[in-house]
């Protein structure tokens, strides 16, 4: 019989340090004392590379101690993606350049060359194959059992071929991996688990890997006494090496895993690929394609070599595959993971515009919904319109390269918003300075715009667009409303946006083309993902040099002109100004975890109502101006 044992934690950047300490303190720490103790004993293990970096910078003494066991045959590496990407969304070449990154930064770390590439989240695809004999690796460690349809297509090692090429897939042991996953999420006790890894390993099967999830260790509670006894349970017959699978011992079939999501690692309740997370979510499925369209853009450019490099560079970077991952942590939930990603697009964008060789299409269609976004790039913004809710997607303050469109609400399975008073719709993109309309009577101090009884929320409108000026910083938008508070007449919008050095001005002409009066609220809501706050995002209320103000969380105020809110980790203040005084409805919408205590602060909602009185064939205009600048 074969046994393999090993573990694997897939920290990403931006995510608290105590995370790190925790996984290390709890789990990894005590594996390794316990694996130094040992004999006739091989470890497989898979460490993200921020946890190696985590290591290098705070804990070289532990970087000694790995370096250590594997001089002496205690411990295999496995490589991976080195800024965990989805592999199956890279090119062969990324793919293959981003592995062979992993394996040598192992390798001039702990003076070992990995041989084994583990699948990370469990997302294969059978071109993992072919970047494996690029790479010179020879086996590949992933999970073979699809929970969708509850599967296992097979339990132990199979050759398999693709294209050609050729790699021998060692399939995690399941029966460990749903007891990790349960035990993170508090539905067994350590008891149960410490038992089901026992018999998977006492039993007489021909081959057994049990691959532990440090995530999910850490998540469930796990303390440092009962990591060492799991790490008894799981070595008491010793384990073997990858070298030795393919041998006389344990003649190897042939076989093929499709293309699919694997394994327990990631929560996914109703999802059965991941390419159907992209397209349940908007947000997920705008990241995805903003990355796609902003680096085809980068690798065409060839003249500046140094200039080529750098882009190489960011464009890797921005591949980072944990912004849409809901993992043990709920990785993407944490705005500073994604923050990373959009500071490499967007000095991607800078430096393309900025050259005087080469010329950055403005149009592109990002979020490939057949309707076009226009990219603004200014002095000190960057600004993306989209005709999809007449309303800006991205609004970057360049200075500090900080998305202030960066909101996001995950689908119903990864986190909740019931706690909210105006909650967004899950799966749907937040965007700045989108229309919603209500009745006359309408108490706006409680308004839903997922209530489409009473109001009407054109988020998810197209609107038609043109470019006003030549220079492409002023753009108008137009639609026409005959239902809700409108139904028996007509309503025109017309939406003029003027991108300045540091503002972006709004025009908003409302247009009565029906026969009869209107009466109504017309409010603009801006959803501003500021830097996480301590506590609550404040807001100064600013009115005849008097300035009054708010730290709640959520809360409303009559006669509002203008208002001041101070971004203090990226130094920065931002002004809204109006030409009319409007209710102002304020609150930080937070996500809280499905299955824990804790909630993620991902953007603060701002809606500025106006009461609207409309005679047949009279408009009213509104002017309002967004600064970004530094405090």
């Amino acid at each position: 019989m074969k046994r393999l044992v090993g573990g694997y934690t897939q920290l990403a950047h931006g995510l608290p340090a105590p995370l790190f300490t925790r996984a290390l303190e709890a789990v990894l720490l005590p594996l390794l004392t316990e694996l130094n103790r040992s004999e006739n004993v091989v470890f497989q293990l898979a460490l993200s590379v921020p946890f190696m970096e985590f290591l290098e910078k705070n804990h070289p003494s532990v970087n000694l101690l790995l370096a250590d066991l594997c001089r002496n045959e205690k411990l295999e590496f496995l490589s991976h993606a080195y800024f965990q990407s989805i592999p199956s969304l890279l090119a062969p070449k990324d793919r293959a350049y981003q592995i062979e990154q992993t394996t040598t930064y192992m390798r001039k770390r702990y003076q070992t060359r990995s041989r084994t590439l583990f699948c990370p989240h469990q997302i294969f695809s059978p071109a993992y194959i072919g970047s494996m004999n690029l790479c010179f690796l020879d086996t590949l460690m992933v999970s073979a059992h699809d929970p969708c349809i509850e599967k296992t297509y097979f339990d132990e090692p199979v050759i398999m071929q693709e294209l050609g090429k050729r790699g021998i897939i060692l399939p995690i042991d399941d029966v460990v991996s749903r007891s990790v996953e349960a035990f993170s999420r508090k539905a067994i006790p350590f008891s149960k688990l410490h038992s089901a890894v026992r018999q998977v390993v006492e039993s007489d099967r021909r081959f057994v890997l049990a691959l532990l999830n440090f995530d999910q260790l850490s998540t469930g509670g796990i303390t440092p006494e009962e990591t060492g006894q799991l790490f008894s349970a799981l070595v008491q017959k010793g384990s073997s090496s990858t070298e030795e699978i393919e041998g006389q011992e344990l003649p190897l079939k042939r076989g093929y895993l499709p293309m699919g999501w694997y394994g327990h690692d990631i929560k996914r309740k109703g999802l059965c690929c991941f390419n159907e997370l992209l397209v349940q979510d908007e947000t997920l499925y705008y990241l995805q394609g903003r990355y796609m369209t902003t680096s085809e853009y980068a690798r065409s450019y060839k003249k500046d070599r140094d200039v080529k490099r750098r882009l190489e560079q960011l464009i890797s970077r921005a591949s980072v595959g944990s912004i849409y991952i809901g993992d043990a942590y709920d990785t993407f939930l944490y705005s500073q993971v994604r923050k990373l990603y959009w500071r490499s697009i967007h000095e991607i964008d800078s430096i393309l515009a900025s050259l005087k060789d080469f010329s950055y299409p403005n149009v592109s269609d990002y979020d490939h919904d057949g309707l076009d976004e226009h990219l603004v790039i200014s002095k000190f913004l960057s600004c993306v319109i989209d005709s999809k809710g007449g309303a800006l997607s991205e609004l970057t303050y360049l200075p500090s390269l900080h998305n202030y469109g960066d909101s996001f609400n995950p689908l119903p399975i990864y986190g909740t918003t019931d706690h909210l008073l105006h909650p967004p719709k899950p799966g749907v993109k937040q965007r700045i300075f989108t229309d919603l309309f209500f009745d006359e009577n309408y108490v706006v101090d409680e308004y839903d715009k997922r209530d489409k009884e009473n109001v009407l929320n054109l988020e998810e409108r197209v609107y038609g667009l043109e470019v006003y000026d030549r220079r492409s910083t002023e753009y108008v938008l137009r639609t026409v409303c005959d239902q809700g508070p409108f139904e028996g007449g007509e309503l025109g919008v017309i939406k003029h946006y003027k991108i300045r050095q540091n503002t972006v001005l709004l025009d908003i002409t409302l247009t009565n083309n029906g026969e009869e009066e209107l009466l109504f609220r017309y409010g603009t809501e801006l959803v501003l993902a500021l830097s996480p706050p301590k506590e609550a995002v404040s807001v100064i209320l600013m009115d005849n040099r008097k300035s009054v103000m708010k730290e709640e969380k959520e809360f409303s105020s009559a006669q509002v002109k203008s208002l001041k809110i101070y971004d203090e980790p990226n130094h920065t203040q931002l002004t809204l100004v109006s030409d009319t005084r409007f209710s102002l409805v304020k609150e930080d919408c937070t996500i809280a975890e499905a299955h824990g205590e804790q909630r993620h602060y991902q953007h603060t909602t701002l809606l500025c109502a106006y009461e609207i009185a409309l005679a047949p064939a009279r408009e009213r205009k509104i002017t309002l101006g967004l600064r970004i600048e530094r405090k």
